[in-house]
């Protein structure tokens, strides 16, 4: 199971992940950034991974191509989120 919380400024939207990335929830999360991106193209975005348990293939591809697209991924207190973060942003998650 993954929760997915929004939260909204005026510059910047934040998506909170709780849970496991994987299967379904992947899809979902695709939904809501996708949903995000239609409606404020201009905002800049972050994926808070602080609370996240685990990660699929599926799920490390949908974070690339996040921060592809100029999202900013956090995992300060998450230790295994850190080291997914930075091979994302090396580029050795596809």
């Amino acid at each position: 199971m993954l929760r997915i919380t929004t939260e909204e400024n005026d510059s910047l939207v934040t998506f909170r992940l709780e849970g496991k990335l994987k299967g379904d929830w992947v899809q979902e999360l695709e939904r809501c950034w996708t949903n995000v991106r239609t409606a404020w193209p201009q905002r800049q975005f972050s994926i808070d991974l602080n609370n996240v348990e685990f990660v699929d293939e599926s799920g490390g591809a949908l974070l690339s191509r996040m921060v592809s697209h100029g999202g900013r991924l956090e995992a300060n207190s998450n230790l295994m989120m850190s080291v997914l973060v930075e091979k994302i942003v090396r580029g050795a998650v596809c």
